[in-house]
């Protein structure tokens, strides 16, 4: 068994004291950080928006961070990052810009939806990360594969949000469907908590080290913090023979 846990959409300012929407995203951050460390995974993957403003000092102090946890971590860019600064920073004894990585009988592919100029935030898999994802793939047929993505590829049932998510993400279900070894695809971008099964495929969207979107069935309220508000990580189990176990872990609201 594998565990992995997924950290996405951290928003890193330029200062450590800085606030987005009232939250200074670098203590959520170090919080959740912390207890993803009080399950000792074998992995991290941070998939993406991992900067606010993809300024290279967050960068660096995000690399810093996730050094010193000492978990093997690979990462994603998302539409607020910059991935040229973030192919320079973010690497190190712990932290691997590598794409395809082996854990234990599975295979797990980071694929890159970042697109230049998007007009709202949207993503994009161009010609060469859909044809990386397809020989990849070929490559792993006799492996258990996990996908992880940025922008979300099935919908989250906000709508606006559904609006900005991989545009051309049925070229990505074309590749994916005629690969039973794909188990499951996980996300960020939507910073919620959602799971949608499509072509017999689980996917997961997963909750931001930060501030988070209103579910679909949820509203804001007054008083006391409501569990979906509160930032968060995913868990994965990966077994053996290729079933898995997910869950969402969160952590108290602070501001």
């Amino acid at each position: 068994m594998v565990l992995i846990a997924q950290i996405t959409d951290t928003h890193l300012l330029d200062h450590p004291e800085a606030e987005m929407r009232g939250v200074k995203t670098d203590a959520s951050f170090q919080a959740v950080l912390a207890a993803v460390q009080q399950f000792k995974p074998d992995r991290l993957i941070l998939t993406g928006d991992l900067a606010h403003h993809g300024e290279a000092i967050a960068y660096e102090r995000l690399r810093d961070l996730v050094e010193a946890t000492q978990i093997p971590s690979y990462w994603l860019p998302g539409n607020h990052d910059d991935p040229e600064l973030m192919a320079e920073i973010l690497q190190g004894d712990y932290l691997s810009p590598d794409k395809n990585v082996s854990l234990g009988n599975w295979q797990l592919l980071l694929l890159d939806s970042f697109l230049e100029n998007p007009e709202y935030g949207e993503g994009f898999l161009d010609t060469a990360q859909l044809a990386w994802l397809a020989e990849n793939l070929e490559q792993s047929s006799h492996s258990p594969v996990a996908i992880a993505i940025h922008h979300h590829v099935v919908p989250a049932g906000v709508d606006w949000l559904d609006q900005i998510d991989v545009t051309n993400r049925a070229e990505f279900w074309q590749i994916v469907q005629h690969h039973p070894q794909v188990k499951t695809v996980f996300f960020g971008h939507v910073h919620l908590e959602y799971s949608v099964t499509q072509g017999g495929i689980p996917c997961f969207g997963t909750p931001s080290t930060c501030t988070q979107v209103t579910p679909p069935d949820q509203e804001l309220r007054e008083g006391d913090r409501q569990l979906w508000e509160q930032p968060g990580f995913r868990l994965f189990e990966l077994q053996d023979d290729g079933r898995f176990q997910t869950k969402v872990q969160r952590i108290p609201w602070f501001a």
